[in-house]
């Protein structure tokens, strides 16, 4: 795999595409308790694994405009947001690029700025309950669709038999007509011709934007590609699915 830049990093937090605000991330990953429990008739340092724990800081230029950095930061009434949210990290723009994804409670948020300066804003994520999956995205960085439709097919060479976890990033989505909802599907495949869903969710409009981290079980073929289907007479929905093997 080659080398990337920051260039192509991308930032959705609970539906919310933070691209546009966010100039940089920092120490975004995990940490991994290890308890020593070499006995005497070890001749080598034997450890058990404990918590796994992780933390994320997004620096970025002040914006309190709806569904920009400031106003998620302080969704809340004002205040931090309580409850946890669904944040996901593409690290490049291709169909099979790298991901991050993870579920984590905001920790913090800071605003600086002076009269020499644009304003700037920090925030930092502590991930709750499970460390971040690191995957692949199905999409490229955000795609917007307007009828039901496959994407591209990832080929990952082999299949794996552990399960693994999924995620989505509902941006922007509209559904008329019908029962006005949007199936979210991820579909593997063994020859990459017929395909069948190993994950699934739906949104509606009325939902509004959104995102989720789900796990699943069973084997995942070595072909993967998303199938978003419309149940309505017309719409819109702009989106990214990433997955994880296990």
């Amino acid at each position: 795999m080659a080398k990337v830049s920051g260039l192509n990093v991308r930032l959705y937090v609970e539906g919310n595409d933070l691209s546009g605000d966010a100039n940089s991330l920092d120490g975004l990953g995990y940490t991994q308790e290890a308890f020593d429990t070499t006995t005497l008739s070890q001749a080598a340092v034997s450890r058990l694994s404990g918590r796994a724990d992780g933390t994320v800081g997004v620096s970025a230029f002040f914006d309190a405009a709806t569904s920009h950095i400031s106003a998620v930061a302080t969704a809340n009434s004002g205040k931090l947001p309580t409850s946890d949210q669904t944040v996901m990290v593409p690290m490049g723009s291709a169909v099979g690029a790298e991901s991050i994804s993870f579920v984590a409670r905001q920790a913090d948020y800071g605003v600086s700025g002076g009269t020499g300066s644009p304003v700037t804003v920090s925030v930092s994520y502590a991930i709750d309950a499970v460390a971040p999956t690191f995957g692949k995205m199905t999409t490229s960085h955000l795609d917007t669709i307007t009828s039901s439709t496959s994407g591209t097919a990832i080929d990952d060479s082999a299949s794996s038999s552990d399960g693994g976890s999924w995620g989505y990033q509902v941006t922007a989505l509209s559904a008329v007509g019908g029962n006005a909802r949007w199936h979210l599907n991820l579909q593997h495949s063994s020859d990459d011709s017929s395909y069948t869903d190993v994950a699934s969710a739906t949104v509606t409009a009325s939902d509004g934007t959104g995102a989720a981290n789900a796990d699943f079980t069973g084997t995942l073929n070595r072909y993967v590609k998303y199938r978003v289907v419309l149940d309505a007479s017309s719409g819109s929905i702009t989106f990214a699915i990433a997955y994880t093997r296990t």
